[in-house]
């Protein structure tokens, strides 16, 4: 396969868009370029999410637009991630098109896969149970900031979530390891690292010696890097230690991903999370008072088995109190293998479209208002990018996205004064001069 052009395509978490820069790392050692350009591919990989139905509908779609180039020409199609995992040999029998499937552990046998699937002609699908965290090369999009895996899987078994099924339980990686990459990261020039998990809270709960989140944390923060962000974080696992160590550490964001799912105590019993609307409330309080500035972010579920109209109602209470910087909702959809799956899927689809609607109606006025308590302030943020009217974005401390008028460099970290706000972002006037700025 030396010489061949690679076509990556992901959908879902960081956690895959992570995974995906590590195929594209393995990949582009064993000789194969990269392209951004799916016509011009000889090899196509889909890095699939499952943890709802709309994302396995959308790869589904795109099968489509391989079937017609496999038409026109010779190349090699395969479908990663955890739909492939779920799956398995299912989505071979559907798709004649697909050549080759891989899980999400093990991706390092995929130059061997593509060099059977090459010379062999046979259809492979290569799902081992994952076990141990992987140590891979990485391929990375961003010169500004850097993934890093510090657990994979997850042993909490939510009702409705498919990730211990796909990814496996909780798999902690050693901490020197992490921080070993985390200051080689630094000296390569990286201004920010975004630790990953599914569950960053339980680090280390199934490896002792490695120690806990907070204490990982702490040592992250004391390589030096400028900024450290993580995600994500669950409301029954989090501890004051986390948010103690957030505020000591001046390099560590001010910004939790603390996904609730639900604001009824009935629901959150049933999605076996372990936790009451007022346990999470009270982190919320807790981190509000402990961090200054913190910018508190969430997941919610709508529409799941059983949801009444007074459920909801205390999911919409819940909003109102947490004042959420932005949440990310989804009607419910049952997923294969899991607890939910097999209790009826009762609520009528118009019923989610109406709650997701006004969830998302209500997050957006709150997003503006609390984004508007920032205008006139100087925020510090790193720039990340143009957007495509050719302006610079980046985020603040607070992970608030900052779009920013003036002369900047990406990847420094400059001043810039909030003039206005909406619900997707700040924007704001940079207020020094470039030679003025360090990096």
């Amino acid at each position: 396969m030396k010489g061949k052009r690679l076509y990556i395509e992901t959908w879902g978490c960081q956690m895959n868009r992570h995974s995906s820069e590590g195929i594209a790392g393995i990949l582009n050692r064993a000789g194969l370029t990269i392209t951004s350009t799916l016509s011009e591919a000889d090899v196509v990989v889909f890095n699939t999410c499952a943890v709802r139905q709309k994302a396995e509908e959308k790869v589904h779609g795109r099968i489509g637009a391989i079937v017609k180039l496999k038409e026109e020409r010779d190349l090699v199609f395969g479908v990663g991630g955890c739909m492939a995992q779920v799956r398995g040999e299912a989505l071979l029998r559907r798709f004649p098109v697909i050549d080759f499937l891989f899980g999400p552990a093990d991706l390092s046998a995929l130059p061997r896969i593509l060099d059977e699937v090459g010379q062999r002609r046979r259809r492979i699908a290569h799902l081992p149970e994952p076990t141990g965290v992987e140590e891979l090369f990485y391929r990375r999009e961003s010169r500004v900031t850097a993934m890093v895996t510090i657990t994979q899987g997850c042993s909490n078994f939510c009702a409705y979530c498919i990730v211990p099924y796909a990814r496996g339980p909780l798999r902690s990686r050693s901490r020197e390891e992490i921080v070993a990459e985390v200051d080689g990261l630094r000296r390569d020039g990286y201004k920010e690292v975004l630790l990953l998990g599914q569950n960053v809270d339980a680090y280390g709960r199934d490896c002792p010696q490695y120690g806990d989140f907070p204490e990982l944390l702490s040592e992250v923060a004391q390589t030096g890097i400028r900024r450290v962000r993580f995600t994500s974080s669950h409301p029954r696992d989090i501890t004051a230690r986390v948010l103690e160590t957030i505020a000591a550490e001046e390099n560590i964001c001010n910004h939790i991903h603390l996904a609730c799912q639900s604001g009824s105590d009935r629901i959150l019993r049933a999605m076996g999370r372990g936790y009451t609307r007022e346990a999470f409330l009270s982190v919320v309080e807790q981190a509000c008072e402990m961090i200054e500035g913190v910018n508190l972010t969430t997941d919610l579920i709508v529409g799941y088995p059983g949801e009444r109209e007074s459920d909801f109602r205390a999911t919409m209470e819940l909003v109102e109190r947490a004042r959420f910087g932005s949440i990310f909702v989804a009607k419910y959809s049952p997923r294969p293998g899991t607890r939910s799956a097999s209790v009826p899927d009762d609520i009528p689809d118009d019923v989610k479209d109406r709650r997701l609607q006004e969830v998302l109606v209500r997050q957006r006025e709150i997003a503006v208002e609390e984004n508007e308590k920032r205008i006139g302030q100087v925020v510090h943020v790193l720039v990340e990018g143009r957007t495509r009217n050719g302006a610079f974005y980046g985020r603040a401390d607070d992970h608030r996205t900052v779009v920013m008028s003036g002369d900047v460099q990406i990847g420094t970290f400059v001043p810039v004064q909030i003039k206005s706000a909406s619900a997707a972002a700040l924007r704001g006037r940079v207020l020094v001069p470039v030679a003025a700025r360090g990096a």
